[in-house]
């Protein structure tokens, strides 16, 4: 009988290697038998936001790993860490409280304004055209997130699982939208890939530490920049690439990778 892996959420729904337990909010909710799993597991992959570091302190090893949940959905995370770590990023400012009244003396009409935590698939993202938007903006937002905009056609997106390139690809924006999320009407485009970006991104994951997650970076004025990174990933992309992630961990699974 070959060994499965012991998950709890449903990103690896499809692996032939893996038993999903589900997430319940309490660990008294799960059975007895899934509890007795639970105990006995040394690896837990997929563990959630909710148990990603509790398991980590007991003992456990998981995948990915606690640091992923740390700083998924949560772009004032992320870019306090590429600042540390001195990575090329759009200019970005955080804004608390009445610090938000200074975003003039910071940027000029127009720039870029996102939800600062938990939305993704291309949500939570404005163009701040003028001071009506502004105030718009700060009407649902108390910690304002700001960046400079970079009028872009494209992007490209490098998923990146235990250290190793799954897929890459551009995504490429409709003409009636700035964003080129593909959620938003954005298209993925698999031609003329740049070896040098897809190489940048890879230095980019390995440096911050993150086991699966999709990087997305551009190219302004001869250099590339870290735009994002996305934990929750869509799964289109890699669909389009021919390329599966169950078969991926299922690969690394049997390898004894994760």
């Amino acid at each position: 009988m070959e060994e499965k892996r012991l998950a709890l959420g449903y990103r690896p729904r499809g692996c032939r290697r893996v038993h999903i337990l589900g997430v319940e909010p309490n660990l008294a909710d799960y059975g007895e038998e899934a509890r007795d799993m639970i105990a006995r597991a040394s690896k837990i992959i997929y563990p959630t936001r909710l148990y990603a570091r509790p398991l980590t302190d007991a003992g456990k090893q998981v995948f990915p790993s606690a640091r992923d949940y740390y700083y998924l959905g949560d772009k004032v995370r992320q870019t306090t860490l590429f600042s540390l770590l001195n990575l090329p990023c759009p200019r970005t400012r955080v804004f608390f409280g009445r610090q938000r009244r200074e975003v003039g003396r910071y940027f000029a009409f127009p720039f870029v304004a996102k939800a600062p935590r938990g939305v993704g698939q291309g949500r939570g993202v404005f163009l701040i055209r003028n001071e009506m938007d502004w105030r718009e903006y700060l009407a649902r937002y108390r910690v304002a997130y700001v960046q400079e905009y970079i009028p872009l056609e494209r992007d490209l997106r490098v998923v990146v699982v235990a250290g190793r390139i799954l897929t890459a690809y551009w995504r490429v924006a409709s003409e009636h939208d700035f964003r080129a999320n593909v959620f938003q009407g954005g298209r993925i485009d698999l031609e003329d890939l740049p070896e040098e970006g897809i190489a940048f991104a890879l230095n980019v994951v390995r440096r911050c530490g993150f086991d699966d997650v999709g990087l997305d970076v551009c190219r302004r004025r001869g250099r590339w920049l870290v735009l994002e990174a996305n934990m929750r990933y869509g799964l289109k992309g890699l669909a389009e690439a021919g390329v599966s992630l169950a078969r991926f961990l299922d690969g690394l699974i049997e390898e004894g990778t994760i």
